[in-house]
């Protein structure tokens, strides 16, 4: 009676798996690249995967084998030799390959990239806080991990007006900061947009023929008020001042008698000159004439 049991459960295992089979894997798992992907982050997806197909934990390691790929599963008989890769359990797999992919890195150092790290120019808040939390998982904070954030956060925030907010708060946590830098940011950002459409609205809006009335552009010439009022410039209705052709003509006018008062002007100038000049030559040949005349007495007395 046992032994039939047992039998029944067995082959109820084995169609249980054949009916899986038949149904088909759930998910596909690359072969491992490590110039793509952390080794960290391949075993994590590997995990799921495991997990999502319902497959036993003695198969685990021999899935991986399969799916790692033939290079890494080179390398891996590189590292054990002289030992067998098949002679090794899943957990040791994973270690071995870990310590070869990313070994453990100097907390100093990670910390010194942690504290480093600002907010890029053309980088979201959230983007920001993601690359935080990556950068600490290896600084070794331990309890010290919220403050270590919500500090890195606050320091390295590039809004001065978001910045200078925070630092004033009281009991400041990590996530009440990323709450409120994450607010100020949408809030800037819909107001940008707001202010674009606004202006594209009155472009808009102004886009079309002047007023030959008044000289704006949101109405016509049949619809301007100063249809019937008076110009202050001509005393004609149907126009401002602002508008008033015999204003504009009255400025050639002006401009025109202006530049002949000054043709004028610097043509008096220089007959003026040259008067000046004629004079100046004759004052000085009489001066001659009368120096040659003085020498001339001069000579005839000491005579």
């Amino acid at each position: 009676m046992s032994q039939s049991s047992n039998e029944d459960s067995v082959i109820e295992e084995k169609a249980t798996e054949s009916g899986r089979i038949m149904a088909g894997i759930i998910g596909n798992m690359d072969p491992f690249d490590d110039t793509g992907e952390q080794w960290a982050t391949y075993i994590e997806r590997f995990e799921h995967y495991i997990l999502a197909n319902e497959m036993r934990t003695a198969k685990k390691v021999l899935v991986l084998f399969s799916v790692m790929g033939p290079r890494t599963y080179g390398l891996l008989r590189s590292l054990v030799a002289p030992d067998k890769p098949g002679e090794m359990d899943y957990g040791r797999v994973v270690e071995v390959l870990q310590t070869h992919f990313a070994p453990r890195p100097l907390v100093i150092a990670e910390r010194f990239r942690f504290h480093k790290r600002n907010q890029g120019e053309e980088e979201t808040v959230a983007q920001y806080v993601a690359v935080l939390k990556r950068l600490s998982e290896h600084c070794e904070f331990g309890a010290y991990l919220e403050d270590a954030l919500r500090d890195r956060f606050v320091c390295g925030l590039k809004t001065e007006t978001v910045q200078k907010r925070l630092l004033t708060e009281k009991d400041l946590t990590f996530q009440k900061a990323v709450d409120y830098a994450v607010s100020a940011e949408t809030a800037t950002r819909d107001v940008q947009q707001l202010s674009s459409s606004l202006k594209v609205h009155a472009i808009s809006a102004n886009k079309g023929d002047q007023c030959r009335r008044c000289g704006k552009m949101n109405h016509t010439d049949e619809d301007c008020w100063y249809k019937d009022r008076d110009c202050y410039q001509c005393g004609r209705k149907g126009h401002t001042k602002h508008m008033c052709k015999s204003k504009a003509r009255s400025s050639q006018v002006r401009s025109s008698q202006d530049r002949e008062w000054r043709k004028k002007g610097n043509t008096m100038k220089r007959s003026v000159k040259d008067r000046k000049k004629r004079i100046h030559h004759v004052d000085a040949r009489n001066v001659s004439e009368n120096d040659e005349t003085k020498s001339d007495t001069d000579s005839e007395l000491g005579l």
